[in-house]
């Protein structure tokens, strides 16, 4: 399979929090399988319940409102599902990797996922950030750019598309929106990365493929 194909098949394997992209490509998994960035509860789509397994870090709490479902799988490092190996990210993990290039990651706002096909010929990295704070950017680009130097370069990565908000540690309402943009067009003009956006809540004018967004459980 190309590896456009790929980055298409791994887009449409797995629900990201509470989007899905509507792709025909071919699925890498037989199972109907969501990852989970955090906590924050208008993460979590009501149709969780419908999913075959669903992926947590070890370190998230599940809401109350998704206690009764017993199609949990608590990842503390990686997991392979069908022909995908899906990796957990977090603080520790890429602070390890990063090394001196960036001594002292941030606190990620949500935890980051790595998905890639089980078939070591077949080369595609897809990397999902399902939410960020300011700070986050930074980390993402100094990730990005080490991935390249060490020769594991990232075929796709997804964000999530900001309006005006006040939080993430930003100092105005627009700030993030336009950082994350500018991240964006970087990833694609430098590293010619594909672009998955996440509609939170607007459509992103930057990415190649928007996902289609499902009801959350705070709705």
């Amino acid at each position: 399979m190309s590896e456009y194909g790929l980055v298409e098949s791994i887009l449409a394997s797995v629900q990201w929090d509470r989007w899905k992209f509507m792709l025909s490509a071919k699925k890498l998994c037989k199972q109907d399988v969501a990852v989970v960035s955090h906590s924050h509860l208008d993460h979590w789509a009501t149709n969780l319940v419908q999913m075959d397994t669903i992926l947590i870090p070890q370190q998230v709490t599940v809401p109350n409102e998704c206690q009764t479902l017993n199609n949990f799988m608590r990842v503390d490092y990686s997991v392979r599902l069908g022909k995908l190996d899906i990796i957990k990210l977090d603080q520790r993990r890429l602070t390890d990797y990063l090394g001196e290039r960036l001594p002292r990651v941030h606190v990620p706002h949500a935890f980051w996922w790595l998905l890639a096909p089980t078939h070591r010929h077949e080369d595609a990295r897809i990397l999902f950030v399902g939410d960020l704070d300011i700070d986050d950017i930074r980390t993402l680009r100094v990730v990005v750019a080490e991935m390249f130097r060490r020769d594991t370069p990232l075929h796709g990565v997804l964000l999530p598309s900001f309006g005006g908000i006040t939080s993430h540690g930003i100092g105005g309402p627009k700030e993030l929106s336009t950082k994350v943009r500018n991240l964006a067009h970087d990833l694609h003009d430098m590293h010619s990365i594909a672009l998955g956006g996440l509609p939170h809540p607007l459509n992103a004018d930057w990415a190649d493929y928007n996902a289609a967004t499902l009801p959350s459980i705070t709705e």
